[in-house]
Formats: C-alpha cells, structure tokens, sequence
C-alpha cells in the first residue's frame, strides 16, 4: 500500500499534466492569496478542564509579480494574536520574498523562497503595562505549487524563521524565536 501511495504521488509530482494552459511563473504574472488561521486549546488535568483557553489567529497575505520567467519578487504583511485569559501578544512583521518557482511544463511547481523583513511584538499581561520588542525577520521556505484549472493555485511548504525582538536601546545577546514550520495556503494568478 506504501509503494502505490509514493508511487502515486511521484506520478502527480513529475508526471502531472494540466488540460488547461501553463501560464503561471511566466513574465508579467501576479499572484494573490495568502494563508489564515485559527486555533483554540484548553488544558485538561485529572479529567477537568482549565478555566482559560489559548487562542491563537494568524493572516498572512501575499503578492508578488514575475520580473522574468520562474523569478518572482514578493510582499508578505504577517499579523498574528495570541492570548490566553487576560494576557494577550499582538505581532506584526512585513517581507520582502524572493522566490524562484521551477517550471516542470506540468502542474507542478516547486519553490524556494527567501523573506527579509523587520517586526514588532507587544505583549500585554492584562495589568495594563504592555511592552513592545521589534527587530529583524528572516525566513527560508521551500515547496510546491499545484495549479488547479486557469487561474488558481494550492501550495504547501516547509520553512524556518528567525524573528529578533529586542527591547528599544537593547545592547545584550539577541532575543526572538525560531521557529520551523509546515504550512498551506492558496493564491490566484493573472495577467500575461
């Protein structure tokens, strides 16, 4: 059952052939979507339910435009929320991605992206005394594209991020987080 299955998805990978025409990762195409995403978690101890949730939203728009053929230059506003009982965290980060999408004449698309970019993060503990820490993003991501009919595209991906948050006037070690994810989204693509 494992052999039919990778087997299968090596077909659809390299051998994947759309009816409709290959027009994406061409000069003077734009592409538009993003990902969204909403995540609820309680803790459970001894069969009881905690009092307070973590609940996390995230929206990360994108566009980006072809300047030649597979090379593609894109902008990535990311907003994110987290809280939990009163405490709350607001971050904001924007990109500057450059991706090459590798052309397979089929309907496939792989990629690899860079993203650079500056963000900031205000913690809130529900005493009414936030704090806010900013600095430098950067980001590695790789994976695929698959086109769906004319216009449309579904992709998944892998990547690490590297987010800086330092307090204003900070001169110590770096502070942030980094972080390695999977991610899924979709975008539509036009012109040419």
């Amino acid at each position: 059952m494992k052999k039919l299955f990778y087997s299968l998805m090596i077909l659809i990978f390299f051998g994947s052939v759309s009816i409709f025409a290959q027009n994406f990762a061409n000069k003077g195409v734009w592409e538009l979507g993003g990902m969204i995403g909403f995540s609820s978690t309680t803790s459970v101890s001894n069969g009881e339910s905690g009092s307070d949730a973590l609940t996390q939203f995230s929206f990360e728009p994108y566009v980006g435009y072809f300047v030649i053929n597979c090379f593609e230059l894109g902008l990535i506003p990311s907003f994110s929320t987290a809280s939990l009982g009163d405490a709350s965290t607001s971050t904001f980060d924007i990109y500057f991605a450059p991706a090459w999408n590798f052309n397979l004449h089929s309907a496939a698309f792989p990629f690899v992206e860079g993203r650079i970019g500056y963000g900031s993060t205000t913690y809130d503990p529900g005493e009414g005394d936030s704090n806010t820490l900013s600095g430098l993003s950067w980001a590695l991501r790789g994976g695929l594209k698959y086109q769906l009919g004319n216009s449309a595209l579904v992709n998944v991906s892998l990547g690490y991020t590297q987010n800086t948050r330092n307090p204003k006037d900070w001169d110590g070690d770096r502070n942030g987080t980094n972080v390695f994810d999977v991610m899924a989204g979709f975008t539509v693509f036009f012109g040419h």
